[in-house]
């Protein structure tokens, strides 16, 4: 389509029509439009179990990346950029079909904040030696009655003194020995002040979910996520709240991968764990899925913290400590999401673009007199699949090498290593 009007063109005219709306383009026909009616068309993949130079190139640059930010991944069982079975392409669109049906971190964090709200948390402060516990296993603090979840008990127990008896407390006592050991061993151990951490578990039924110091600082997963939420809001993400806290995975992916090999990194995500019991911490990963075998079965998995916290201290310190903790983990794995997700949403006008790729030796110093004849190359192989983001201009320059005999076979790996490098620009 150009100024307006739409010639429809046989496929042994594509060169005539990419030379035409090129010009136009050129020409400052800011809507000219170029549509291939019976959809695009994947580029040839290299077959599978042969090196692909295109993975060779793209897992050298990861493996920079790697390094960088401090991973430790075991290496592939085959030679690094070895191309994937139909299996292994079959389950990788498994993989991100599974991914993209996850709800967002938006949606699944506000489902957790809101089941927490619903809980109407209540700390007390409470001294040892006034508890009481009754028959039924309730605990008396004054005039309330509560009881106590497992670990709650458990911690209360380690926390008075006597923490060996728990299990024989909680597993092997009826109710009213239990009552009478425990209200033995309180009037007799050094009184302590306590915090019970409560939660509403029914209509009339609150219950200790936790027995902590006056040293603890509460930083509930609640307020965590609400912390976090801005930066991861729009990725696909794992988590599930047991109560006590979350293990939430932000999750990204490619929309494909150009011959997917032996040694891919095919997904990156970004890890958050809490715990509100005092049992354990707040942290923050970045994490890593690495392809080593030929079917995407075998995959190594590797991580870096990047931020780790006790609930003690300033609790403001601890927040601020949090969001550095979700950008540095985002800085580990973003030379990752600016290759699969930069280069998508980028939009660039793809003729204007590959020609100044050219112009500024981008491509490599390509021994080609006719540059007007090199991007008409690389445009007939964007008119296979067109597309306006950055993505779409690399894999045009990748498609050319592999379609294209008009290129010195010389040329066809050094297009492909140089097209790699435009999507990983810190490389």
């Amino acid at each position: 389509t150009i100024a307006g009007k739409t010639t429809t063109m046989d496929d042994n005219a594509t060169s005539d029509a990419m030379k035409r709306y090129w010009q136009a383009k050129e020409a400052g026909d800011a809507t000219a439009k170029l549509e291939r009616r019976d959809g695009p068309m994947p580029p040839a993949p290299t077959p599978a179990g042969q090196v692909s130079q295109v993975a060779v190139e793209r897992i050298r640059l990861q493996e920079a990346s790697l390094n960088r930010a401090g991973f430790a991944l075991p290496p592939p069982m085959y030679a690094p950029g070895t191309r994937v079975i139909p299996l292994g392409d079959d389950n990788f669109r498994l993989e991100r079909r599974s991914v993209e049906k996850l709800p967002t971190f938006l949606d699944a964090s506000n489902r957790v904040r809101d089941d927490i709200d619903r809980e109407e948390r209540r700390d007390l402060t409470v001294r040892a030696k006034n508890l009481v516990m009754t028959d039924d296993g309730a605990l008396h603090v004054g005039d309330e009655g509560l009881f106590m979840e497992p670990m709650a008990f458990q911690q209360l127990c380690q926390l008075a003194g006597f923490g060996t008896g728990a299990r024989y407390l909680a597993d092997n006592c009826d109710a009213m020995l239990r009552a009478t050991n425990v209200n033995r061993q309180l009037s007799r151990r050094r009184d302590r002040e306590l915090v019970f951490r409560t939660r509403q578990t029914g209509e009339d039924n609150r219950t200790v979910f936790a027995t902590v110091t006056p040293r603890y600082q509460a930083v509930d997963t609640d307020q965590v996520l609400a912390e976090v939420v801005s930066e991861l809001q729009d990725s696909r993400v794992e988590m599930v709240y047991d109560g006590t806290g979350v293990r939430a995975t932000a999750l990204f992916m490619p929309d494909e991968v150009v011959d997917l090999a032996a040694g891919d990194v095919f997904k990156v995500g970004i890890r958050l764990d809490t715990d509100d019991t005092g049992r354990g911490r707040v942290r923050v990963s970045a994490v890593v899925w690495r392809n080593l075998c030929l079917n995407l079965i075998v995959i190594g998995v590797g991580s870096v913290e990047t931020f780790s916290a006790v609930h003690r201290g300033d609790r403001n310190d601890i927040f601020a400590r949090l969001r550095k903790g979700v950008l540095a983990a985002s800085s580990a794995v973003g030379d990752f999401l600016e290759a699969w997700i930069h280069a998508r949403r980028v939009k660039v006008d793809v003729p204007s673009t590959v020609r100044s790729w050219i112009e500024e030796k981008r491509l490599g110093v390509l021994p080609v007199k006719d540059r007007d004849r090199a991007v008409e190359e690389i445009l007939r192989s964007w008119g296979h699949e067109p597309g306006d983001s950055l993505a779409d201009a690399v894999n045009a320059v990748t498609r050319s090498a592999h379609d294209s005999d008009w290129w010195r076979h010389d040329l066809r790996r050094e297009l492909e290593e140089q097209a790699g490098r435009l999507l990983w620009p810190r490389a």
